[in-house]
């Protein structure tokens, strides 16, 4: 399984490598995580500095957000912040970006240049992603940044990120996901979510984290003497979960200045929090909502916050548009929003891009019965009976984070790229 190549350079650095975040055979239990290869690689790396301040978050939901949100923080208190996310949208740069924003392009050649040296001095072939973490950890010294938030790619105890520094771990959510991969039970996952614990580092525990999933990390963190700090319950009633991870954000902003790596936090801080939108996530682009909610967890909070703004007249909603990823549940993702959408709304199924995207035909297999349901393979085919149904109602596009890209990336046209390569602002 190669990763798919957009063409830029980078791209074409990374063109043959395995990509697992892309494969039906590891999403299947049929390939198996290894540090080997990153140990090696990163070993053979020149020395690095370590950057002030590290923060590693990891969770089943609201990672890249919660990322993002830190890393808003970060900037806000006058750091040069870089942030690690995976996967990206519309652009590989996504995933390395410094200050919130593509890293300047001459950086990127000569970290790859770092990398691919590396890699021959070890031995190694890194999968799509130890490359990308590579060179994360080597853009991010040769630019001197002074803070760096990493995100999980998946998991944690066998996740290339475990291989770098932290400060403070936060892990924003457990729930059964890539169960093939991480296991069947809420105390299997949370047990390789805590595989990113760090001797003596805090752990911030975000309030989607179950009781049975919040005892296994509890119970590492003790092992490993690890200050634990839990998100207080949520107001009654509230279903916007950036609001929760904007909150979590803070939490972890103030966990940084409890072990004296940053100043207290102040409302100029807050704002700077407030201010920041993540591309994908409740973005409208015209008529067009985009929220990739590609877990069961995130599809019922989604199906909360539509049946919310319906009931307050915020939204009026002519279509959904859904696709899903093998090592998702996608009947259970599509229960809960078929449990709040109206008889006259549309559903369609599309299979989203890549060669995990469960056909459309195998989605609507999962909805008999349901009224104005149907298969339209091509997402791009879908958007467009989408808006012709919808009739100038809002279209929703869910499921899949690949699917949410890459209508995304035809709604906005020429702008795309400054929409996710630039700091994300509230219109």
């Amino acid at each position: 399984m190669t990763a798919a190549t957009s063409g830029t350079p980078l791209e074409d650095r990374l063109a043959g490598l395995l990509d697992l975040e892309r494969s039906r055979a590891f999403h299947a239990g049929r390939l198996a995580l290894d540090l080997s290869r990153m140990e090696a690689l990163l070993a053979a790396l020149p020395p690095l500095p370590r950057p002030g301040v590290a923060v590693h978050v990891a969770g089943s939901e609201g990672k890249t957000s919660t990322t993002e949100f830190v890393t808003a923080g970060l900037l806000a208190h006058g750091l040069h912040a870089a942030s690690y996310t995976s996967p990206h949208l519309l652009d590989v740069r996504e995933r390395l970006r410094i200050g919130l924003r593509f890293p300047p392009e001459p950086l990127l050649p000569r970290a790859a240049d770092v990398v691919d040296a590396a890699a021959a001095q070890a031995g190694v072939r890194p999968s799509y992603f130890e490359y990308l973490t590579a060179l994360a950890r080597v853009l991010f010294a040769q630019a001197c940044v002074d803070a760096v938030v990493w995100e999980t790619g998946l998991g944690g105890r066998l996740d290339a990120t475990r291989l770098l520094p932290a400060d403070l771990c936060v892990v924003t959510s457990i729930s059964l996901e890539h169960t093939a991969v991480l296991g069947g039970t809420l105390p299997a996952v949370a047990a390789e979510k805590a595989g990113i614990l760090r001797p003596g580092a805090p752990l911030l525990l975000g309030v989607g984290v179950p009781d049975v999933a919040r005892d296994v990390l509890r119970s590492h963190a003790a092992a490993l003497g690890c200050r634990v700090v839990q998100q207080p319950p949520r107001p009654p009633g509230e279903c916007d979960p950036l609001a929760a991870n904007r909150d979590l954000a803070r939490l972890a902003l103030d966990a940084l200045a409890a072990e004296r790596l940053l100043p207290p936090r102040t409302p100029a801080i807050d704002a700077a929090l407030d201010a920041h939108a993540v591309a994908g996530r409740w973005q409208r682009v015209g008529e067009v909502l985009f929220d990739g909610a590609h877990t069961v967890a995130a599809s019922a909070a989604l199906a909360r916050r539509l049946a919310a703004e319906r009931a307050a007249g915020r939204l009026s909603l002519g279509a959904i548009i859904f696709g899903a990823t093998l090592g998702r549940d996608p009947g259970a993702m599509l229960g809960s929003l078929l449990a709040v959408r109206p008889p006259d709304v549309a559903l369609l199924l599309a299979t989203a891009p890549g060669e995990r995207g469960v056909p459309a035909a195998e989605l609507l297999g999962a909805c008999s019965g349901v009224q104005a349901a149907c298969a339209v393979e091509n997402p791009s085919a879908a958007l467009a009976r989408a808006r012709a149904l919808a009739g100038g109602r809002t279209v929703l596009v869910t499921g899949s984070l690949y699917l949410v890209g890459q209508l995304l990336a035809e709604a906005l046209g020429e702008h795309a790229m400054a929409a996710v390569g630039g700091a994300g602002r509230r219109a």
